[in-house]
């Protein structure tokens, strides 16, 4: 079953079930916030996730990188440029990843992002980049000049960067990568350009290895990609991964698989349908009002890790089999558990 049918039979199935599950209110919503917050740091435990995950997914493959998106706050003391560098974090990312540095504000496509936020933005970039830890960074536009305007600010920066035309991540957005280069992508800080392309429904008509065929013909210094292809059963096989790691130019290129640690996603092959009347204890059945199928985690409860890492039929364990470079980390909602 492919990505859509199983995100239409959740829907059906959420529709059939009625108001038991429907969204709380905004008031239960806070309560139940305010309980979390006033229990568990947050950040911190987002940061003993990514630690934990980290030293696993590297002694399954020694190298294998770890990226963090939207994450900056967690590299410094006080979320700041001002702050003392989180030393065993930082000891356990290879870069970051930010969405929306200068275009794509509050997941509106095309709205610049304000200035005070873009500028924080850059401060954290940098000081992650003075740690040692290099950019991915993502902006989500359509106009051309907005397009060629991000390109250029990311590119003076020395960030390699993608300006995503669709904000699901379902598309090429351009034949050839910005900055495109012959050379080899030894580590992310070789990196002039990447692709973002996780959601694959609209080359359903594909097969998978013709996917892969697609993507093979690319010249992309780090493409990152959902480790499947429309559903969840396998993800690409070690022999597609390998083919990934050269460009069509012949160069080294990085391959990074795609992973929501922050959000549970009722499209996957972990979710159960029985969840939305009895949710586990780390599942919060409050649907993102941006996402369709998306829901908060309560992320240091040992039942989500071992869905994300740990064991034989973890995600990470899967992505170290498959040969991936290393997985990309979405942690999108940790900050939900804040407001």
């Amino acid at each position: 079953m492919n990505k859509i049918q199983t995100r239409y039979l959740c829907v059906a199935a959420f529709l059939v079930l009625g108001t038991a599950c429907q969204k709380k209110t905004n008031e239960d919503k806070s309560k139940d916030d305010g309980k979390i917050s006033a229990e568990v740091d947050t950040e911190q435990e987002m940061r003993t996730f990514i630690q934990d995950l980290s030293v696993y997914a590297r002694q399954q493959k020694p190298g294998f990188l770890i990226v963090p998106q939207d994450g900056l706050s967690m590299l410094s003391s006080n979320g700041t440029n001002t702050g003392t560098p989180v030393a065993a974090y930082l000891a356990a990312i290879d870069g970051v990843g930010q969405e929306e540095v200068y275009y794509g504000y509050e997941n509106d496509d095309d709205v610049a992002t304000p200035m005070d936020e873009s500028n924080e933005y850059q401060r954290m970039l940098r000081f992650a980049e003075s740690n040692g830890k290099p950019a991915l960074v993502t902006d989500y536009c359509t106009t051309q000049w907005k397009i060629d305007t991000s390109y250029a600010r990311n590119f003076r920066n020395g960030w390699a960067s993608y300006a995503a035309t669709a904000r699901e991540l379902n598309n090429i957005a351009r034949a050839t990568p910005y900055n495109e280069h012959a050379g080899n992508v030894n580590s992310l800080s070789d990196a002039k350009n990447f692709l973002y392309l996780i959601n694959p429904d609209p080359y359903i008509n594909l097969s998978k290895q013709q996917f892969v065929n697609k993507l093979d013909s690319t010249n992309f210094d780090v493409l990152i990609l959902d480790g499947f292809f429309n559903d969840d059963s396998e993800p690409l096989t070690a022999a597609q991964v390998q083919s990934l790691k050269t460009k069509f130019n012949g160069g080294k290129r990085i391959v990074l698989a795609y992973v929501a640690i922050g959000h549970a996603e009722d499209y996957r092959g972990y979710w159960k349908s029985e969840w939305m009347t009895n949710p586990p204890a780390w599942l919060q059945l409050i649907e993102d009002e941006d996402w369709e199928g998306n829901y908060p985690v309560r992320y240091w409860m040992p039942e989500w890790k071992s869905i994300v890492y740990g064991n034989s039929t973890s995600y990470i364990k899967r992505f170290t089999n498959a040969g991936f470079d290393g997985a990309y980390l979405d942690t999108y909602d940790y900050k939900y558990w804040n407001n």
